[in-house]
């Protein structure tokens, strides 16, 4: 049983369209990780980050027969922050974590052919080598073959940490490095980041501190694990993404596109709090 999604299914989504709320200009960023048949069936499907060759297929083909404009991250934070558009179409960010290999022989080939833009963090200290859960990752000479094609790179960090745990000299050489080496490698601005692991909103004195660190390093916007649909007027360094994995059928991806996945947002806000008063 899968609480999340009955929630969302059986109660979240009638009760929105019951309401008929007028149409606003969300932008979902989709955040997928590993595209790959070697899928993480230990792990709870919530939990879980791999998604199947086949199922990733369908939820691109779930876009274009919706008629979503696929936009790369630095595309869709700009139409967030400018003036909305009544008659555009819904558009939508399709996101990768962590610069997996996978990405090039699995995802890309796919969006590719259905014309849909990638963004792709990549942990720059991992290229060429296994990630932290052994995985293989893009090397460098595949991160610039791709940036000719058109796909978007972003800065997940050098070594991938929990940058809320690590001194602020640290954090500072993890944000201006990674976009150094990706800079050289693209020939060009790297002014997407995105924050590696769970990101802790629930302290805003270090949420201030981050958003001056990314403005100063020159990027323009940046992405985090928080739960919703992007919309006009959110933090431009702190965009929520929607999670997406191999157990999202296509009622359910649906459903995220729509924003009826957004009312998780709430526990998990809830969640980190308690955390963070009683450490749990």
């Amino acid at each position: 049983m899968r609480l999340d999604r009955q929630v969302t299914m059986g109660m979240v989504r009638p009760l929105r369209a019951l309401a008929r709320p007028a149409r606003a200009a969300t932008i979902p960023i989709l955040m997928y990780h590993s595209i790959s048949d070697d899928l993480d069936e230990r792990r709870g499907p919530y939990y879980r980050t791999v998604t199947s060759p086949a199922r990733f297929r369908r939820h691109m083909e779930t876009l274009r027969r919706r008629g979503y404009r696929a936009l790369t991250l630095a595309d869709a934070a700009r139409e967030l922050a400018g003036p909305q558009r009544a008659d555009a179409a819904p558009a939508v960010a399709v996101t990768f974590d962590d610069g997996y290999d996978d990405f090039r022989t699995a995802a890309f080939p796919v969006m590719r052919d259905l014309g849909i833009a990638a963004t792709v963090f990549v942990s720059t200290g991992f290229l060429g080598k296994p990630f932290l859960d052994g995985r293989p990752c893009l090397g460098a000479a595949d991160v610039e073959a791709l940036a000719a094609q058109g796909v978007e790179f972003g800065s997940h960090t050098v070594t991938h940490p929990q940058l809320h745990d690590v001194p602020a000299t640290r954090r500072r050489e993890e944000l201006s490095r990674s976009r150094e080496t990706i800079a050289a490698l693209v020939g060009g601005s790297v002014p997407s980041f995105c924050y590696p692991f769970r990101f802790p909103s629930e302290d805003p004195a270090f949420t201030a501190s981050l958003v001056e660190e990314l403005s100063v390093c020159g990027y323009h916007q940046g992405v985090t694990t928080t739960i919703g649909v992007a919309r006009p007027g959110d933090p431009g360094y702190l965009l929520c993404r929607v999670p997406v994995n191999d157990c999202d059928d296509d009622a359910f991806f649906e459903a995220k596109l729509d924003g009826h996945y957004d009312w998780l947002r709430l526990p998990q806000s809830a969640r980190k709090q308690l955390r963070a008063i009683f450490g749990i």
